[in-house]
């Protein structure tokens, strides 16, 4: 079922360059504007649901919640729905952005619990979700049929603008350190779907909305983590349940994709400290099959 956005506008300034480019994703809709500006071009909006707005090009708008309101700069923002916001452009130009919205019952399953969603979020920039956004402008131009991969997109730079919100009272963890970011959820969901086969630093970063510089450095510093450690460990987790299972190792060694048993081998005596066949021992209390695995383990 397509999912129609409610939104009222009073806008002066703008003249478009192209027509109004859609991408329907079901329970998502995604606009991408290309327009010219005049100086001051600016005007009063409000949503009747949750929206995601990004500027492209290093343009900002200024926001704020009324006209006796100090604007605030920002090239991304999330404006929870019903928000009336004043936006005025920074210089005159062209201007593109890329607007997502869904419905509030979406967002939340999407953000999950903890997450505040009934104040705004201004980014001063984009720091790396341009390059996200940009992939996502290419499937609102040329529309392909993997809905799901634009979805995904979506979905990653919504979790990211959210993510890099000014921290709220009582989002801390017992230790004190924050909690890992929401983008994490796309990225862990990635890793499960393409769990055999080489998974690149450089997509999780693609996805993240980030530079892979940046990305490695903000990972490490939610997670504790590399990210080729962290991906390891799902690896290495998903093993243990498959071999509880009672899965031949060489098909474990397979779908959690290592490139042979032998390599599988290697990794899980390194993560576990014992070799797969031990492990199944101490776990289970009983030893592997020995038609289902390498006697060497």
């Amino acid at each position: 079922m397509s999912f129609h956005p409610r939104m009222y506008a009073s806008v002066h300034g703008f003249q478009p360059l192209h027509r109004l480019r859609s991408l329907d994703l079901g329970q998502m809709a995604v606009d991408y504007w290309h327009v010219q500006c005049e100086t001051q071009a600016g005007g009063r909006y409000v949503s009747m649901h949750p929206r995601f707005v990004l500027l492209l090009d290093g343009r900002k708008l200024s926001l704020a919640r009324n006209r006796h309101d100090i604007p605030r700069p920002c090239a991304a923002a999330y404006i929870p729905a019903g928000l009336e916001l004043w936006g005025q452009t920074n210089r005159p130009g062209p201007l593109r952005h890329l607007d997502i919205h869904l419905p509030l019952k979406r967002l939340k399953e999407l953000t999950g619990h903890g997450v505040p969603l009934d104040r705004p979020v201004f980014l001063p920039d984009l720091e790396g979700l341009d390059a996200l956004a940009q992939v996502l402008i290419g499937e609102c131009r040329a529309p392909s049929r993997a809905r799901r991969h634009a979805a995904m997109l979506a979905q990653a730079l919504i979790l990211e603008v959210l993510h890099r919100s000014p921290p709220v009272a009582g989002t801390a963890t017992n230790n004190g350190t924050a909690r890992p970011g929401p983008w994490l959820t796309i990225l862990r969901a990635h890793v499960f779907e393409n769990m055999d086969r080489r998974i690149p630093v450089e997509r999780l970063a693609e996805l993240a909305g980030m530079s892979r510089t940046h990305f490695n450095r903000i990972f490490r510093h939610e997670t504790g983590l590399s990210p080729y450690q962290w991906v390891m460990d799902i690896r290495i987790g998903h093993a243990k349940a498959l071999l509880r299972k009672g899965v031949p190792f060489v098909e474990v060694a397979s779908i959690t994709g290592f490139a042979d048993q032998a390599h599988f081998n290697r990794a899980f005596k390194a993560a576990t400290g014992l070799a797969p066949g031990l492990w199944i021992k101490e776990h289970t209390g009983t030893a592997p099959d020995p038609n289902l695995q390498d006697n060497r383990s």
